[in-house]
Parts: structure tokens; C-alpha cells; sequence
């Protein structure tokens, strides 16, 4: 995926000691690394409401364009 393309979460990403993302999360693609993930800036609720914004090294079958 080129990076700018807009994406959004196939299935759950992360959890345990890694940032989670729950299904269906907007991100952008950011980069790719070194091993073949991509780098996605996912926007996420906020805990105290409003919203955050948190990047996270995915498979590409993780995610799909919108």
C-alpha cells in the first residue's frame, strides 16, 4: 500500500504489551518497515473522550483500503 493510502482494521490488532486497535479503527498509512509490515496511524477514542491518535507496525493483511 502506498503510504497516505486510508485504511481500516480487518480484525482486534495488538493487545497484551502492544498498542490495541479494535476492528474497524481509520488509520492512514504512514511508512513501511523493514520486515514487510506498514506503519498505520490509527485515530482512536480517547480515554477521557475526544480522540487520540497512535501508530502501529501491522501486517497488510490486517487492514484494508477504504
Amino acid at each position: 500500500m502506498e503510504i497516505g493510502t486510508k485504511v481500516k482494521a480487518k480484525q482486534g490488532i495488538g493487545g497484551g504489551l502492544t498498542q490495541s486497535v479494535p476492528v474497524g479503527a481509520a488509520g492512514v498509512v504512514a511508512g513501511r518497515t523493514y520486515d514487510g509490515r506498514i506503519e498505520v496511524l490509527f485515530t482512536l477514542r480517547g480515554v477521557l473522550g475526544g480522540s487520540r491518535i497512535v501508530e502501529v507496525a501491522v501486517e497488510p493483511g490486517h487492514v484494508e483500503a477504504v
